[in-house]
């Protein structure tokens, strides 16, 4: 028999023989050897877990389904690694990504003659096959990255006690790309705090960001993680046309960073609301008004006074 798991420290879907199983199903035996070759030739072979008398390690696990033979598990694997992507595309709520692509795809295929436009009743077809490669993708790269960061971890490993001499880690800078600039960056980040240990890298990031008072931390967080075009495609709720911020890891995140700094959840939640509800009034700040043979700054008035905006915004409803 065999099972098809997920290894929770990486998120992998994998196929393990039952007897590497504990037997309430939330560990297994996993062999140690770094060639993914000879790993998957210990599963098929069913090994017994050790390796020169010494017991594997076990690894925590998501328990899925038992199988009769090693081909049937592995269908099984492709089937479960395909429902946890596209549930993950719909929980992130990104159809734009998926049409976007459509459209890049259509337009390609109608400049060659040698290839006909797809038909409208092949699209859904397409559409799975599209989605279900462009996450393929992603997991492979976040998959790279974590490898890569493994490694730097292990070549920068230097005493946290500060030191004239030392300098700052560069993990940091290496593993996190902020600000998000478009839909596919917060795509790529949601399924790279899906890692327990890159969310916690996160949240440390960002709790180093600091303010005077609730609605100053969580506005100098939310530049750091947004450009202001893109918090123009969100909303807490998502209502209307627009994306619920609410929904994604990356909000939780927030949270988890700002507690470090004393900010209650509740304050938390209505200073992200304030700040998408503003980004329009911000942009218009921010960009240049031309008139005459003058450029100067416009000088656009806020929705709302500072001052008051602050003393109301505990009670602005979910957008």
């Amino acid at each position: 028999m065999y099972a098809v798991v997920t290894l929770q420290d990486s998120d992998e879907v994998m196929v393990a023989p039952s007897h590497w199983l504990s037997t309430d199903k939330k560990q297994s035996y996993w062999p140690p050897f770094r060639s993914p070759e000879k790993c998957m030739e210990a599963v098929q072979n069913r090994l017994k877990p050790e390796t020169g008398g010494k017991t594997w390690e076990k690894l925590n696990i998501s328990f899925h389904k038992e199988y009769v033979s090693f081909d049937k598990a592995i269908e099984g694997q492709k089937e479960i690694t395909e429902q946890k992507e596209r549930s993950f595309l719909l929980a992130t709520g990104f159809p734009g990504v998926l049409k976007r692509q459509r459209l890049e795809s259509t337009q390609e295929m109608s400049k060659n003659p040698l290839h006909p436009t797809p038909s409208t009743s092949r699209m859904s077809a397409d559409d799975k096959d599209e989605l279900l490669h462009m996450l393929r993708d992603i997991k492979s790269t976040v998959q790279e990255n974590s490898g890569m960061l493994k490694k730097l971890l292990k070549e920068n490993t230097v005493s946290e006690s500060p030191s004239s001499t030392s300098l700052p880690s560069k993990d940091v800078k290496t593993s996190i790309n902020l600000p998000l600039r478009t839909s596919e960056d917060v795509v790529r980040t949601e399924m790279e705090l899906s890692n327990a240990a890159t969310r916690q890298k996160y949240v440390e990031h960002l709790s180093r960001i600091r303010g005077f008072g609730a609605k100053d931390v969580i506005q100098n967080i939310m530049q750091r993680v947004l450009t202001d075009d893109l918090a123009m495609e969100f909303n807490w709720q998502g209502r209307g046309e627009k994306k619920a911020f609410s929904r994604l890891i990356l909000a939780d995140v927030i949270r988890d960073a700002a507690s470090k700094h004393s900010v209650m959840r509740a304050d938390c939640e209505t200073e992200i609301k304030n700040y998408l509800w503003y980004t329009i009034d911000r942009i218009g700040r921010k960009r240049p008004k031309v008139c005459g043979d003058m450029t100067s700054e416009v000088t656009s008035p806020t929705l709302l006074d500072n001052a008051f905006q602050s003393e109301i915004g505990m009670y602005f409803i979910d957008d």
